[in-house]
């Protein structure tokens, strides 16, 4: 009996331990060998001729503001919202969401319902490339207002679809760089869709 169980202990327990080891090491080196990760930030930046004074873009925009308002007339640019999303080489980013782009109260019909893809990310020499970008939204449009016997003002708002395809777009590290602009309809406003992609922290 007692040789049975040394038997059992000599040879079981180097097993066990040797199975625990070849884990974490298996653990270790997948941590390792994790490809590294890309922020690609999606800045959206409205030219106007709104009254008032400009609105200053973030410092992090200075380069491309400097290239808008030498090539467009627009008196305010404003930064109307930015998305965030993480990939990794060979991936796509896919983004859904409603948002208050044209900056007016937070009523149900200032609501912009937008969604954004970035296609086959891929990491090349001095930067990166993706198969796709698609930027479409459908912005509200005030067509008509009434006012009825009480004075009460109703309005009819339709949503006019506005958007944005390009394939096998490149884009430089760590600048920003204008993708592409979009008239808004019914206003002489534009948007400019601004990309900055870098290297994501772990």
């Amino acid at each position: 009996m007692n040789l049975s169980k040394n038997a059992f202990s000599f040879f079981v327990l180097p097993l066990f331990l040797l199975a625990s080891f070849s884990s974490a090491s298996a653990q270790s080196i997948t941590v390792e060998q994790l490809e590294p990760s890309y922020e690609v930030a999606l800045h959206m930046v409205i030219g106007s001729n709104e009254s008032g004074p400009g609105v200053s873009l973030p410092a992090s925009l200075s380069s491309v503001s400097r290239r808008l308002k030498g090539n467009f007339s627009f008196s305010n640019y404003r930064l109307a919202n930015t998305f965030i999303g993480r990939v990794s080489n060979t991936g796509t980013i896919e983004y859904k969401s409603v948002s208050n782009i044209l900056g007016q109260d937070s009523g149900g019909e200032a609501q912009t319902f937008l969604e954004w893809s970035l296609g086959s990310f891929r990491v090349v020499p001095n930067g990166f490339q993706a198969r796709s970008f698609r930027f479409g939204a459908r912005v509200p449009v005030k067509v008509q207002s009434s006012k009825d016997s009480a004075g009460v003002v109703s309005s009819v708002v339709n949503y006019e679809a506005i958007g944005l395809n390009m394939n096998m777009i490149g884009l430089p590290a760590n600048t920003p760089t204008l993708v592409g602009t979009i008239s808004l309809p019914n206003t002489a406003g534009t948007i400019f869709l601004i990309a900055t992609i870098r290297v994501a922290e772990m």
